[in-house]
């Protein structure tokens, strides 16, 4: 019920925006920002870009607000703006033949350390053992709420696909813990 009101929110605020009110960003980002920061975050594994990626989120969503057909779903718009805009920054990376770990990044990876709690940094690391698809499907599924059909649309997968993914990451997930005495 929660994901359909925050649909709702977030649609309304759509159409607001297309109609030129920009305050109404702020009604997404109370909404969505945490999601779109994890979503981020999931994809790039990197916290300051994760949050500049959360910052164009909004500069695109202002953008592109006209595009957004009315009573469709909201969320998805805006996550897949959040995705696409993380993996072209990743691309990007990528392309950079150049890019190696610098001195800056290692003090920004001792950081982000400092930064998160004990907790959150194992949930992290739990994170990392899987693979791009599986650490996205994860998190929209259990942080973001979102449906297997509306994930794999965002993917470009099958909606039995990305059933199997969730399965299979969640029992990576399960073997980690086990494995670490976590359980």
């Amino acid at each position: 019920m929660t994901e359909n009101l925050t649909n709702k929110y977030c649609d309304d605020a759509l159409c607001r925006i297309a109609n030129g009110d920009v305050d109404a960003l702020t009604v997404i980002y109370n909404k969505m920002g945490r999601r779109i920061f994890l979503l981020a975050f999931s994809i790039l594994r990197d916290r300051e870009s994760a949050e500049d990626v959360m910052q164009d989120t909004f500069l695109k969503i202002a953008a592109q607000a006209r595009a957004y057909n009315k009573k469709s779903n909201a969320i998805a718009f805006i996550l897949t703006i959040t995705r696409n805009l993380s993996l072209n920054l990743l691309a990007k990376r990528r392309r950079n033949a150049s890019y190696e770990k610098s001195l800056d990044e290692s003090r920004e990876i001792v950081d982000v350390e400092n930064y998160y709690s004990s907790s959150v940094k194992s949930v992290l690391e739990a994170l990392s053992i899987l693979d791009d698809d599986e650490r996205q499907i994860i998190v929209m599924k259990l942080d973001c709420g979102m449906k297997h059909k509306d994930i794999a649309i965002l993917l470009g997968i099958s909606e039995s696909s990305c059933q199997k993914r969730y399965r299979r990451a969640l029992e990576k997930l399960k073997n980690y813990y086990k494995q670490e005495g976590k359980r």
